[in-house]
């Protein structure tokens, strides 16, 4: 598996609802089931210990910061994008506006990368505004949510499955 990209600079950029993250997903280039944000538990066998959720958590947050990042220079590059188009439609606004269209493709299939990224890990992405994700784990041999924010030093708290975010409770 390969390592995310580094993540550049501070992050100070606020990012996006999952919502957004799986309209990334649903341009026509993202490969079939690229991410499951959102989803429910699969039936895999695949379940993390909190102390394995919690070595994680350097990468996942790369990941969810280098994410922000991007999810930046997608709305610059997309908003740049139209402003070429609204020109005065000239050769050099129709030109300026192709090279930014690849440059918001760019930026999608990058950002695409790095939902795979989580994905292939079984981590679930639920809300990439506050990089909320769930780890697969187990409890009292029940398959339940690990559940991890950019804002929590570590891993700490769960929830069922059939549950999210507002149950979430101490480990």
């Amino acid at each position: 598996m390969a390592a995310p990209p580094a993540v550049a600079g501070a992050v100070a950029a606020r990012s996006r609802p999952a919502a957004e993250a799986e309209a990334i997903l649903a341009e026509p280039t993202s490969p079939k089931g690229a991410a499951t944000i959102g989803a429910a538990m699969s039936d895999g066998p695949r379940t993390y210990t909190l102390d394995e959720a919690n070595a994680l958590i350097p990468e996942v947050r790369a990941v969810l910061l280098q994410l922000a990042v991007e999810q930046r220079r997608l709305d610059a590059a997309h908003a740049e994008m139209h402003r070429q188009l609204e020109g005065n439609g000239g050769p050099e606004s129709v030109a300026a506006a192709g090279r930014q269209e690849a440059e918001v493709s760019d930026i999608r299939e990058g950002m695409r990368t790095l939902l795979q990224h989580l994905s292939d890990m079984g981590v679930e992405l639920r809300d990439l505004e506050m990089g909320l994700v769930d780890f697969p784990g187990e409890r009292d041999g029940e398959r339940v949510w690990l559940c991890w924010k950019l804002a929590d030093p570590r891993v700490a708290f769960w929830h069922r499955t059939d549950e999210g975010y507002a149950s979430r409770r101490p480990w």
